[in-house]
């Protein structure tokens, strides 16, 4: 019996033990993400186009295939610095080629006090380096359809967009509410507008935030009055829209500039929109759904969407009374 005993613990140890094991994904396994938006706003418009990451350690300085163009990126994705791109107006049959927003260039500065010259080599926050690339000459209108096509790695990826009209915003009114004990006052955006009724809208609403937040709230007019006196744009917005999209205020007065757009989507817009907002609320825990990719307009197993908006914005100035 001890004999026994001794036997089935040894069995039980034995598949105790861990094993390393290697998640990378295969190299060929990346797919391509696209983050494209067109609006009636006057452009450029801009196209990112980056590869899904099979590296788990994202915040290496190099990775494994010794590409280090990631690093100006502050999400650190891979870059995608080579393909062709157009949009057409279906509308008017008007076909723009997007091209490579600039690598950065030198500029040359005085310093007047110390009387010394120097340069210095600045990239700016759309570059080819994260994966940018801009129109040229494309004029989005609303109530037009647009397609976008992307040539990559001698493979085609296609999706098209229907921009609605947005109604126009009446007023915005920021109103002033005393935040709970320990916590600071702030001000309530509030947008009021009239609906249309005979249709269903979808709306997507971007606020000035802190810097790398989550910006976007969406909404269906699925309950909406005919006249929407009030609207809070902000909640929705993440977990945190306290303290990353309201305006933020000091001692009564706002101390940033700030302001509010309101996008017009289309539904597959707003579902995809939707998923991403749910996945702040997913950890694949045992009582939540596992983490999915959200629905797409790409086709050929592209990731990501192609947006097409009207917009109407409003801008708050900071108060610089004394």
């Amino acid at each position: 019996m001890r004999i026994r005993f001794i036997a089935f613990i040894l069995i039980i140890v034995s598949y105790s033990c861990t094993k390393e094991y290697d998640l990378q994904l295969k190299s060929n396994d990346l797919k391509l993400v696209v983050d494209a938006t067109i609006t009636n706003q006057n452009g450029p418009y801009y196209v990112r186009l980056t590869k899904s990451s099979a590296d788990f350690n994202i915040y290496t300085s190099v990775r494994p295939d010794n590409d280090t163009t990631y690093l100006y990126s502050n999400d650190r994705a891979i870059p995608v610095k080579d393909a062709e791109i157009y949009v057409t107006d279906n509308n008017t049959s008007f076909k723009d080629t997007l091209i490579p927003c600039s690598a950065g260039k030198w500029y040359h500065y005085k310093d007047s006090i110390h009387n010394v010259e120097y340069s210095r080599f600045e990239i700016p926050q759309k570059t080819i380096h994260t994966g940018y690339y801009e129109t040229s000459k494309l004029k989005g209108v609303a109530g037009h359809t647009y397609s976008l096509t992307i040539k990559w790695q001698n493979k085609e990826y296609h999706a098209t967009s229907y921009m609605p009209p947005v109604p126009p915003l009446d007023s915005v009114n920021l109103d002033f509410t005393l935040g709970a004990e320990g916590k600071p006052d702030y001000l309530i955006p509030l947008i009021y507008f009239k609906e249309p009724q005979n249709e269903r809208n979808y709306y997507l609403f971007i606020t000035q935030n802190a810097a790398y937040t989550w910006p976007y709230s969406v909404l269906s007019d699925e309950y909406l009055n005919e006249y929407v006196n009030g609207l809070d744009v902000c909640k929705g917005v993440s977990p945190y829209y306290w303290r990353t999209a309201y305006p933020f205020i000091i001692g009564g007065r706002m101390f940033n500039d700030y302001f509010i757009e309101m996008h017009s989507i289309t539904k597959e817009a707003y579902e995809y929109y939707k998923a991403l907002l749910q996945q702040f609320k997913t950890d694949g825990g045992g009582y939540s759904p596992s983490p999915a990719s959200p629905p797409t307009n790409l086709d050929n197993g592209a990731l990501g969407f192609f947006r097409t908006s009207a917009v109407d914005r409003v801008d708050f100035k900071q108060d610089r009374t004394n």
